[in-house]
């Protein structure tokens, strides 16, 4: 059986890190920079709850939050799953294994987080759940295809070495 995932074109990488990049300054400026007034309009929400919870109305909201997460979130997506400059046959198989792995470890920080974080913390580390799996998926992948390439390395040396003798 031949697997084939399906993944963004290596360029897709780039874009990924230029939003990354670009959810920098709009997350500082949500944060600690005053919530500049542009960023200020009318949305319409599903649910909103401040200090009333209301339902399917149009909103006032500071959009920054919102944009910084969600260029964040898809830049970092077209990071993970894009294709190697020189993409390689055998990557899908440390890809698969970064994502086994990535998504085991995940699980385990969730769960000691519903054991020693409670209240509204719970709930914000819920939401960076999500960040923190591709997170770990990248570090993971990462790490394997450096290993591997140590490992051809050693082994192309070793075989100069033999055939010098």
């Amino acid at each position: 059986m031949e697997l084939k995932l399906a993944i963004f074109p290596s360029k897709a990488k780039f874009l990924g890190l230029v939003l990354m990049i670009l959810a920098l300054p709009f997350g500082y400026l949500y944060f600690f920079g005053g919530k500049p007034e542009i960023f200020n309009i009318k949305v319409f929400a599903i649910i909103t709850a401040y200090m009333e919870t209301r339902y399917f109305v149009i909103s006032q909201t500071n959009a920054l939050d919102e944009l910084a997460a969600m260029l964040f979130i898809i830049g970092i997506t077209l990071v993970s799953f894009s294709k190697e400059r020189v993409e390689k046959d055998h990557y899908e198989l440390l890809r698969i294994k970064a994502l086994v792995n990535a998504l085991y470890i995940t699980i385990i920080i969730w769960l000691l987080s519903f054991l020693f974080i409670y209240g509204v913390a719970i709930i914000i580390v819920s939401f960076l759940i999500f960040i923190i799996f591709l997170l770990l998926y990248n570090i993971l992948f990462r790490y394997y295809l450096t290993k591997q390439r140590r490992r051809n390395i050693s082994t192309n040396t070793a075989n100069k070495e033999l055939v010098d003798v």
